[in-house]
């Protein structure tokens, strides 16, 4: 059913782009996230870098006000290593995530002209994620190698998958070039596991594009 969601959003995007009738943005950016997780005996979170890449087109709904709609293919990243003393053995731990994401931004945009060449644009509006991969691998020497491997979205997964994000922000735009600036929120519960435990990401990004 969701799979059935997600597929529609996109179609439903795709729509509205045909009918804009406007401009075209290429961007790409850095999107780090954040993944909290809280359980009754703890409370961790952790930091993963991102970088995403996409495309998206605007059209007029009201004089400034505009709904920009597509695509963009997102990478969360996060490597971390530990090394202590064990008695005599010196241990060394590195854990590596990585997750890839498709998401969906619909956003309404209000610009407002600072000069000739200067726009400014406050947006708002959602965000459909669909995780498209997610791995843990954790290798461990003591001091021979020992390595192991999760998948987020396995059949023993936690990971959910699906996230529906509120994003807000502000875009400038200058002689057809744009740098946008803003946060996001994720409303879901990714951990499944239990009724006790619940993970929610959220994170920031700052985008560098041109408006065809």
């Amino acid at each position: 059913m969701k799979k059935a969601y997600i597929v529609l959003a996109f179609v439903a995007a795709l729509f509205i782009t045909e009918k804009a009738q406007a401009q075209l943005n290429l961007y790409a950016g850095y999107t780090p996230e954040i993944m909290n997780t809280k359980a009754p005996s703890y409370d961790t979170t952790l930091f993963f870098h991102g970088f995403n890449f996409g495309v998206s087109w605007n059209f007029s709904l009201y004089k400034n006000l505009c709904l920009t709609a597509g695509a963009q293919y997102r990478m969360n990243l996060r490597d971390s290593a530990k090394h202590y003393w064990a008695g005599s053995i010196f241990i060394h731990d590195l854990t590596k995530e990585r997750q890839m994401s498709i998401d969906i931004p619909i956003l309404l945009k209000y610009s407002i002209p600072a000069g000739e060449t200067v726009t400014f644009s406050p947006f708002v509006g959602p965000m459909l994620s669909w995780g498209i991969n997610g791995k843990t691998s954790e290798t461990t020497t003591f001091p021979l190698n020992h390595e192991s491997q999760r998948e987020w979205y396995g059949e023993n997964g936690y990971m959910n998958r699906f996230n529906v994000y509120a994003m807000a922000g502000i875009e400038m735009d200058i002689k057809h070039f744009f740098v946008s600036l803003g946060g996001r929120y994720g409303f879901l519960n990714l951990y499944k596991l239990n009724a006790t435990t619940t993970t929610k990401s959220y994170g920031f990004f700052i985008n560098f594009g041109h408006t065809f």
